[in-house]
Formats: structure tokens, sequence, C-alpha cells
């Protein structure tokens, strides 16, 4: 029979894995030693049930009317999003959006270092943003060896995304955090997590739209009763 190291790794279910995120953030939050899986549950604007269901996934077990240990539930959700390995990224498209990433500090408790940022622009290239220098494309290559790069930030217009996503599929990259409004084509074995912030906006002003909607009908249905 063959032990635990022989088993295939346990795929955790996308909605699952974004709601442990958020739980991963709100211990980084609490002081107490102990939190219960209905005190996650309020604070994150879930049910309790589905709390304890998303953390059958990890090896940390809650212990009744105590709670799950809140440092020992963090280390393992820090292990399971390699928190504490740092991992190096590189980003092409150095406009505002790519400044405005490079310069972000809250990639640093994640683990997250980017080492280059790439253009095609001329007229870019030699400038700094922050510490960094803006790289001409054709030297991606070489930095993704040089640091062992897997994943790449794609923060181009869409014109010019799928171009910029077979260059870096071509120079070893196998995680793409794209930006641009545009479906990417690329091999399987390639992961492609799209970040479309107009989309979200869309999403946002369609919920918002739907609470106007439902507080005028509540006030009519007052004003009839």
């Amino acid at each position: 029979m063959p032990d635990n190291q022989d088993r295939e790794p346990i795929v955790i279910p996308k909605p699952t894995l974004d709601r442990l995120k958020l739980y991963h953030r709100l211990l980084n939050e609490v002081e107490q030693k102990h939190i219960s899986s209905e005190e996650i549950a309020q604070r994150i604007g879930t049910n309790a049930e589905q709390v304890r269901k998303d953390l059958t996934f990890l090896k940390t077990m809650g212990k009744p009317k105590v709670g799950y240990d809140v440092e020992t539930l963090r280390q393992e959700l820090e292990e399971l999003f390699g928190v504490k390995k740092t991992t190096k990224v590189i980003l092409v498209g150095a406009g505002h959006l790519g400044n405005a990433l490079v310069n972000y500090p809250g990639f640093e408790n994640y683990g997250i270092e980017i080492v280059a940022v790439f253009d095609k622009d001329p007229k870019k290239i030699g400038s700094f943003i922050g510490e960094l220098s803006v790289l001409p494309m054709q030297d991606i290559g070489r930095v993704v060896k040089r640091f062992h790069v897997e994943i790449g930030i794609i923060c181009v217009p869409k014109e010019s995304a799928q171009e910029v996503a077979e260059i870096l599929v071509s120079k070893g990259i196998k995680g793409i955090w794209n930006f641009a409004p545009t479906r990417l084509i690329v091999p399987n074995d390639v992961f492609v997590v799209d970040e479309d912030m107009t989309q979200s906006l869309l999403t946002l002003k369609h919920y918002l739209e739907i609470k106007k909607k439902k507080i005028q009908e509540s006030h009519q249905n007052a004003e009839k009763s």
C-alpha cells in the first residue's frame, strides 16, 4: 500500500481556494490564540458550515468549544500559498498600471518579488520604476534564466497581450497574471489568471443597481400598504 507521499496532491476547488485566501488575511489581523468557525464566518461574510467544509482540505483540526489554533492554521495556509517562499516575477508593460504594481509594497508580505520590468517602447527603456530599470524585450530570456522566474505579469494593451504571452511562454514562463482585457491562448501546462478590472467594475455596478431596485421596490410596497 502506498504511503501518503505517493498519493496525488489534493486539488482544492477555486471558490474554496478564494475563501482560504480570505481566512489567511483574517488570521493575520486577529490577535487571539484561538478562533471559531462561527467567528471566521461572521468576519468573512459566510456561514460556519462553509468555513468548516473549506478547512477540511487542511490538516489543522478545530476543537469543540475552543476553535482553531490561529497560529497553526495561519502557518498551514502560508505553506499552502507558498508565502514564506520568495517567488521571482517579471512584469511586461512599464505604463501606469505596471508602475503601480512594481511600487506596491504588499507583495513582499506574500513572498512575491518583481525582479525586472520590460517594455518595447524605446523611450521607456533605461528609465526607472522604483529601483528597477526598464529593460528591452530581448532581455526576457536572460532574466528568466538568471532568476529562475516562472511567473510573468502582463500589463500591456490587449492588442499586444497575445504576442507578449507567446514570448513569455517561449522563455520558460509557466504562470501568467494577465491584466490585459483579452483571453490569452497558451499551452495546457501554462496557467493564466485574468485580472480584468473593467469587468470587475461592471460586476460591481450590476450589484449596486440590483440593490437600488430592491430599495425602490421596498419603498413602493411600503407606500401601497
